[in-house]
């Protein structure tokens, strides 16, 4: 008990250390609170020998049931989960009715133990399914492992329930002594260790996946960055014999920024990239590029299929009423497209053609959709070349 208790207390300060720093992990003032709670309770366990057991008994119980019942609300919190009160409260009040007004329960330990350890079993049960649930909307390394571990200390805390009516034990000094208690008291003592470390870990984990996530994102359209793009087409082109890449510029955008100002040519990309990205398929990839350039891959889009579809968003954004301010701004863009099948599974090239196939559609009026062919990505390329070639010759003569 004194392990136990000195324990729970350095955890809870560590908890509530990650608290003060960060206040949107209420996980860890739920997790700081039912820790200090166990601490109190295991105190008071330790008391009982010194009689009083209404104190050391009865509100020892109460405390246990609540520090279970403050960890499940912990987890719920930690992955955006309602916290019902009445849930948090059910476990101590069940607890003290029974002590209060059931004397078989107040007058004889074995009973004791059994209604703790349901209460006990269950909150632990709930924990360990909501961890796992959890999964699906989050993966984290540690979050499987704790979810087993919760799961299986629900479960060997319910085989003290068996335990008091196979093998009844004996009141002793305020408190019950048997071998199979003195088994599962370790057993307590160890989960209180591993809860608390995973507790910690589950959170540094979750820091590390959202500072990934924000490396990866670009941070005002809140859609892929280039960088994250690039990583997945790797894994996306590999070996691949179908899919199209679609390259997208807003057209007269320099425009909307000198009339309207940045923040409304703000305004625009995000609203372009919420429109575009309601419209996406599975396993598609979309980003942006940078400045009003995006990219698109879709993985199962011949040629054909990719121009009908980007033809559809074209027909989409020209219809975007986006108001800044009170006034209206019209958008349109421009739509590159190269496809794997002819131009190979190699992104530089790929990326190259539906530039160039961009490059064209700007030349051709703007509010397009041009396809790549293997004439006009070396036609895009050679302007694409000339282009510094006469700026260097530029600079040569001025100097």
């Amino acid at each position: 008990m004194i392990c136990t208790f000195l324990s729970t207390m350095v955890v809870g300060i560590f908890m509530l250390q990650v608290w003060l720093t960060d206040r949107r992990h209420a996980a860890a003032g739920y997790w700081c609170l039912s820790m200090w709670v166990g601490s109190l309770c295991t105190l008071l366990f330790a008391l009982r020998p010194a009689g009083f057991p209404m104190l050391t008994v009865g509100f020892g119980n109460a405390l246990a049931a609540l520090a279970y019942a403050l960890m499940w609300s912990g987890f719920r919190v930690f992955d955006r989960r309602p916290v019902y009160p009445l849930v948090v409260l059910a476990g101590p009040a069940l607890w003290c009715l029974g002590y209060l007004f059931v004397p078989q329960i107040s007058g004889d330990v074995n009973n004791r133990i059994i209604l703790s350890s349901a209460i006990i079993t269950t909150y632990s049960l709930w924990m360990g399914v909501d961890i796992w649930r959890g999964r699906s909307g989050e993966t984290l390394p540690t979050r499987s492992m704790s979810a087993v571990f919760f799961l299986s200390h629900g479960v060997i805390y319910s085989l003290r329930i068996p335990m008091a009516f196979l093998s009844p034990a004996a009141l002793g000094s305020g408190t019950a002594y048997s071998a199979w208690f003195a088994v599962f008291s370790l057993e307590l003592f160890a989960h209180t260790i591993l809860a608390a470390v995973a507790m910690l870990v589950l959170i540094k984990e979750r820091g590390e996946a959202l500072y990934r996530q924000a490396s990866r994102t670009d941070a005002l359209t809140g859609i892929a960055n280039r960088g994250s793009f690039l990583d997945d087409m790797q894994a996306r082109l590999a070996g691949r014999a179908e899919g199209t890449l679609m390259i997208f510029d807003l057209d007269r955008f320099k425009a909307i920024n000198d009339t309207y100002g940045h923040a409304a040519g703000d305004a625009v990309l995000k609203h372009f990239s919420a429109g575009l990205s309601h419209r996406l398929e599975e396993g598609m990839l979309f980003s942006r590029f940078g400045g009003e350039e995006f990219a698109l891959f879709a993985p199962r889009y011949a040629i054909g299929r990719a121009e009908a579809f980007a033809e559809a968003l074209r027909h989409e954004v020209a219809a975007m009423s986006v108001v800044f301010e009170d006034r209206e701004i019209g958008v349109s863009v421009s739509i590159g497209l190269a496809d794997v099948a002819t131009f190979g599974s190699d992104f530089d090239r790929l990326h190259s053609a539906a530039d160039g196939a961009l490059y064209a559609a700007k030349e051709a009026g703007r509010n397009r959709v041009m396809r790549a062919t293997p004439a006009t990505a070396l036609a895009g390329l050679a302007e694409r070349m000339r282009a510094p070639a006469t700026l260097a010759t530029g600079v040569a003569i001025t100097g």
